[in-house]
């Protein structure tokens, strides 16, 4: 049953299940013809990401969709659970006519590590450099925890860039 109403659904909505031992990277399956996703190990390999993000963007938009969708996949990669062995982090692009949406999911935050809340701070000192990569290309971008109000678990990065 489709969801009923003008609210659209979130980017990184919930995508049908993922089949199990399907080696990295794998595609996820979306009902929706303007979504799609992947699933990238713990292997900091991005060429498989912008090999995906080129096939699923328009061309006027891949290079800055893959830019934003690398820095936030090398920011999961080095501050959380993605990074380790059997880490894994989720990319989602939600493709319309004038925005593409780039949601990023890592994996939590390492087992009794500071959790490093998402902001820009300076360049060079900032805790998240790649965000100052993001801020530039995108014309918004959002921060929030999967377990809502716990501040911990899985956090998705969503930012949009124009499709133009």
């Amino acid at each position: 049953m489709k969801p009923t109403g003008t609210a659209a659904p979130k980017p990184d909505a919930d995508p049908e299940p993922e089949p199990a031992g399907v080696p990295y990277p794998h595609r996820i399956a979306f009902s929706e013809p303007h979504r799609h996703g992947i699933v990238l190990g713990h292997e900091r390999d991005y060429n498989a990401l912008a090999k995906w993000v080129r096939a699923m963007t328009p061309r006027r938009a891949a290079k800055p969709v893959s830019l934003v969708a690398e820095a936030l996949t090398s920011n999961a990669h080095k501050h959380t659970r993605s990074g380790d062995p059997g880490g894994t982090v989720r990319v989602v692009l939600d493709i319309d006519p004038f925005l593409i949406t780039i949601a990023v999911t890592d994996g939590g935050p390492r087992p009794d590590s500071v959790i490093p809340y998402p902001r820009l701070g300076g360049p060079r000192l900032a805790p998240l450099p790649g965000l100052h990569l993001v801020d530039q290309l995108a014309v918004y971008w959002e921060w929030d925890w999967a377990i809502p109000g716990a501040g911990s678990g899985p956090l998705t990065i969503r930012a949009k860039v124009e499709n133009s």
